[in-house]
């Protein structure tokens, strides 16, 4: 199999278009004349692995496939970090020049401007021939206890990931993706990877407005997307036509109330499961199945997926998934990667994702998962983001307290709790907070909101 996918997709589908961003659309043959150009000017940098400081547009697209000609690591940077967290993380893996797109000042390290690129001198170069090991991207994890770890993805480890999602999603050369999630996530760039090896058309939408979606939905025949669930539910307060063939969701906020949601509305929503280090999701379930509303996130019959019998652990393994980090030790057993969430698998191959296993409650000998309550307050109308939190008993050991943002009527919603929940289960007190903390990518983290609570 060869790993050049963009020379691949320019010869076997020369006139399809490879890219659309706001007014402008490449071809692949004029995607790869592009890419190569900016190749003979990034030469002259003599790169080995630099770090991306970009945004969703299309300099965005060219210099991706610019430094894959030339075999360059990317480390995809968040945006939203600050310089100071973006100092570190460079420092972990070794980088000292970053090329942006958006103005970006990181201390100790030399930013280069996308435009600058086009200044510098050509140079001939041999167009890498990449190996299925070779690393593609560098990914860090979101952090939620302590240190963002460091993710090597490999042109194997996206390979796999795309030939796991064309299963279960069912896109070809005539597809049409649009890409809305931030490019520095896996959930974004794994599009971008996936159109090119596909030779179908990815539109580059820089930020989510639920009007300018609904209008590129239509006016370009959209087949498929992914969102986050916060997307979701701005998209579905205005109405729209589409020509959706999946749309595919993640996230722990992704709860059974806002697929049923989604699918009253024909909109083809996918739950799924995955991480930075199984290169997007490695298991999803389709509208189509009845059992998407039970709180699962698929069917394992198709993947090497197992529960460790004694922690309760989710264990990966597969082509997708990376061999390990880069600046941490990576948990494996049996070459197994051990995922730290506590999951379930029924006697159909169903998964369910209980919790992190370091947000686990015990109390009183029982075991309570955080996610389980919160999944009961989101299905109460009106809740739009909590968080529970564990805090120190002296006769139970640790009981639940729920965070929330907007007062309720708690007594409605104690009763809601108590026909969905045992009665062990319930918070044992409710708090409103200013603001629930989210993490750089966007997920809620109990660890530091426990800490902004409790001082722990």
């Amino acid at each position: 199999m060869s790993y050049k996918w963009l020379e691949t997709a320019s010869f076997t589908y020369p006139d399809n278009i490879a890219v659309k961003y706001k007014d402008e659309s490449l071809t692949y043959q004029m995607l790869y004349m592009h890419a190569h150009s900016l190749g003979t000017q990034l030469q002259a940098l003599k790169l080995k692995r630099v770090g991306l400081y970009i945004d969703n547009s299309l300099d965005s697209v060219k210099l991706i496939h610019g430094l894959m000609m030339l075999g360059v690591e990317m480390v995809m940077l968040n945006t939203r970090l600050t310089p100071g967290e973006l100092k570190n993380q460079l420092e972990d893996v070794s980088v000292t020049t970053v090329i942006a797109t958006l103005p970006a000042e990181i201390p100790g390290v030399e930013v280069i401007q996308y435009e600058d690129l086009l200044q510098l001198e050509t140079q001939t170069f041999i167009v890498n021939n990449p190996q299925p090991d070779d690393i593609l991207s560098i990914m860090f994890t979101s952090g939620t206890t302590g240190r963002a770890k460091a993710v090597p993805q490999t042109y194997k480890n996206h390979a796999a990931s795309h030939l796991n999602c064309r299963q279960h999603f069912n896109y070809d050369s005539d597809s049409t993706w649009l890409m809305v999630n931030p490019i520095f996530h896996i959930s974004g760039l794994s599009i971008l990877f996936r159109t090119v090896m596909t030779g179908c058309t990815l539109i580059v939408e820089n930020k989510f407005d639920e009007a300018r979606v609904w209008n590129i939905l239509s006016r370009d025949k959209v087949t498929h997307t992914s969102m986050v669930p916060v997307m979701l539910k701005r998209l579905m307060k205005i109405e729209g036509t589409h020509h959706l063939e999946g749309l595919l969701l993640g996230g722990a906020s992704t709860t059974p109330s806002l697929l049923e949601k989604a699918m009253n509305k024909n909109l083809p929503v996918y739950n799924s499961f995955g991480m930075t280090e199984t290169c997007s999701q490695i298991v999803q379930i389709s509208y189509k199945d009845e059992k998407i509303l039970s709180g699962t996130v698929g069917n394992i019959q198709d993947y090497d997926i197992k529960v460790d019998e004694n922690t309760g652990e989710l264990l990966i393994k597969g082509g997708s998934v990376a061999n390990g980090y880069l600046n941490a030790d990576m948990k494996k057993e049996d070459g197994y990667f051990n995922t730290g969430d506590l999951a379930e698998i029924d006697s159909e191959g169903y998964l369910y994702i209980l919790d992190r296993r370091t947000d686990l409650i015990i109390s009183g000998g029982e075991n309570i998962y955080p996610k389980e309550i919160e999944d009961a307050v989101y299905s109460l109308s009106g809740v739009d983001r909590c968080v529970v939190i564990k805090k120190g008993d002296e006769e139970w050991g640790s009981v639940p307290v729920l965070l929330l943002e907007e007062e309720v009527d708690e007594a409605l919603l104690l009763n809601h709790l108590s026909k969905h929940l045992a009665k062990y289960k319930l918070p044992k007190e409710i708090h409103y907070v200013d603001k629930i903390i989210v993490t750089s990518t966007g997920k809620i983290s109990r660890s530091q909101n426990q800490k902004m609570f409790l001082g722990r």
